[in-house]
Formats: structure tokens, sequence, C-alpha cells
């Protein structure tokens, strides 16, 4: 699973971009990254020009670092504004680049962080956002609008706003500064503890991510299982079941997370992605085999055999012993992609450990 974005509490920048203030790029403008420079460089040419510097920390396998670059570092308007900063791509995957992304505490991709020309960071924000509200959020930033410390000096006036307190956990949250985020979260569903402002049912969204990204899995799913409870009508159901599921299986709940895609299936049962997740947790645990089967079967055929979805096939049959279907369907997966190494080592395992019994 993807990496989590608390955009739950996300809120728009009160910025104006009027195109009279950011006029737009000349046409095949593009962004100069100054990527693989020793980050040195970047801040003495930072300084010499007193221009903030703009960091992205990606990674090439991230998803939501790639849907940045097709569309959002390619508009216009995007590249007339980070035109005026010193921007940096940063793979944190690189050796040389790993003690800068640590130095940053970059936990999650894409991280961007806007700096001062020295250097000190001013505030980062985390994962994919469209073009018109990731330009808002740099234009605030720069301007000190909604950064870390503006939003604590108005929290500090005004101590018990829960959008506020909201707005501050979930940027404590994106930092990973993970006590002052639960302190500020925990706050707001005292205040607001029926949802009647709209502000409990995103806190307690924010406080399941939060202990999701800090790896306290059970009380990731406490959280969410309390949402779901309490304010049914404030959330996505498909999005929170599709969480808690997820949640569920890193704590090693199979039985619970087979319950949980089951409630989803309920909404949508036509859905191949829960239908192949509740076959391979149900093969995992080696129980309800049967059941399995029909859900991994049926998720084959509305998806024309995807590769993923004809491996969770083989893995079910061979779970129930059946051998001679399993290789036949994680044939079908090695046709379909044969480049992935997965399912031939899967192979192999199955035609070993049948050989040898």
């Amino acid at each position: 699973m993807r990496t989590l974005v608390l955009a739950a509490l996300a809120v728009a920048a009160a910025a104006s971009l009027a195109s009279a203030e950011t006029p737009p790029a000349a046409p095949g403008a593009t962004l100069d990254w100054r990527e693989g420079r020793p980050w040195t460089e970047v801040v003495a040419e930072a300084t010499a020009a007193g221009k903030p510097i703009f960091i992205d920390f990606f990674a090439t396998w991230c998803g939501p670092c790639k849907m940045l670059d097709a569309q959002v570092y390619n508009r216009p308007e995007v590249i007339a504004e980070l035109g005026k900063l010193v921007t940096y791509k940063v793979d944190v995957d690189l050796e040389a680049f790993k003690p800068l992304a640590k130095q940053f505490g970059v936990k999650a991709m894409p991280t961007m962080v806007l700096c001062k020309p020295d250097g000190t960071e001013i505030d980062r924000f985390l994962g994919f956002r469209p073009a018109e509200e990731f330009l808002a959020t740099v234009v605030d930033y720069a301007a000190g609008r909604n950064t870390l410390a503006d939003l604590q000096a108005r929290t500090a006036a005004s101590p018990d706003d829960p959008a506020l307190l909201g707005r501050l956990g979930a940027k404590y949250a994106e930092r990973g500064e993970a006590e002052p985020a639960r302190t500020a979260l925990t706050r707001v569903l005292e205040l607001d503890p029926a949802n009647a402002g709209g502000h409990a049912a995103p806190a307690l969204q924010a406080l399941a991510e939060l202990e999701a990204m800090d790896r306290n899995y059970p009380a990731a799913v406490a959280h969410l299982q309390r949402l779901l409870a309490e304010f049914p009508a404030a959330v996505d159901r498909a999005e929170i079941l599709g969480f808690t599921a997820w949640a569920q299986g890193r704590t090693g709940d199979l039985p619970g997370q087979s319950a949980t895609y089951r409630e989803l299936l309920k909404l949508n049962p036509d859905d191949v992605r829960t239908l192949n997740a509740l076959a391979w947790s149900l093969s995992e645990q080696k129980q309800g085999l049967e059941e399995a089967t029909t859900h991994a079967l049926r998720a084959a055929e509305l998806s024309g055999d995807d590769p993923e979805v004809c491996d969770t096939v083989a893995v079910v049959y061979y779970a129930r012993g059946m051998t001679t279907e399993a290789l036949a369907w994680i044939d079908k997966a090695i046709a379909k992609d044969p480049g992935n190494e997965s399912y031939r080592q899967r192979r192999e395992v199955m035609v070993e450990e049948t050989a040898g019994k």
C-alpha cells in the first residue's frame, strides 16, 4: 500500500494566485532541478542569490513522485513560481544522498521541503497534490502562512479552536512529530466529541494515519473502527474499510482482515482489488479456501487475467493441494508479466515442494 497523506485535515490556502502575480512560464520552459549536486553547493548558490530552496525528496519507484513530474512540475504556472526558488531533486536511494534524507528526517516519498537560503527548513508537505493545491502551498509557505510556526502562533492565541488544533496536529504528523500530533488531535476529540463541528471525524482519521506511519498498527485499527462505529456518515466507508484491512494485515489479524474485506465487498461485489485481496488473505490462513477460489476466479474474469490476480489464483489452488491447477495459473502470470521474478520463484518453490512430497 502506498504512502498515507493527511488529506482529511488539509485546508485550502488563502493565497491569491492571480496570473498578474505569477506570469506564465515561457513555452518549453522546464525546471532547473540541480539534481545530483552536493547540498553544500546548492546552499551556497541559494545564499548568494538570496533565494529560498525547494527540495523534492523522491524515489524512482514512487508512484506519486512520477505523478508530480507528469501533472505538476510541467505546468507553466508551477514552473514560473518554482523558478523564483533554487529547486533541488534528491533521490533518497542514492548512497550519496542518504545522509541528507536522514538529516531532514524523510520517512515517506515524495517529501517536499521549503528552506531559507541558508538551508534552514521553513516547512514541508508530503505526497501528491494537484497543481493548484501544490502551488498554493508553496506560495503560502514562502509567505510564512500555514507553516508550523504560523499554526503554532495562532493556536497559542486560540488554544481551544478545534479547527486550528486539527491543522496543527496534521502538520506535526506530516513532520513525523508523533507526540505533539497526538496531543493536538486528542484535544480536538475532547472539544468536538460528537463531531458536531465536523472536527472529530477527520481528527480520528488523522490519528489512525499517524499511528500507521508510526507502525503502531493496533492503535490505527482501533481509531478506524471507532471512526466507522461513531461517525459513519462523515467518512468514505470504502476508503476507511480498505485502510482498516491493510492495517489489520500488518498486525497479523488475518481473520479480522478477511471480515473487513467481506464488508468492503458488500459495497462493490465486483471490485477486483477487494476480491483478490480477500482471496489472498484467506489463502494465507488456509481457511475458507473454496470461498477464496470463488473470489480469485471472479477477479481473474473481471480483470482479464491480470498477472497479479493469476498469481493469487495459483496460490489459492496450491493451498488446496491442487498443484496442476496452481502451476497452470502461475504460468499464466509469467506469460502476462515475464519480467516478474517473484512469479518465477513461486513456480520453482511449487515444483520443488511437490517433488519432495
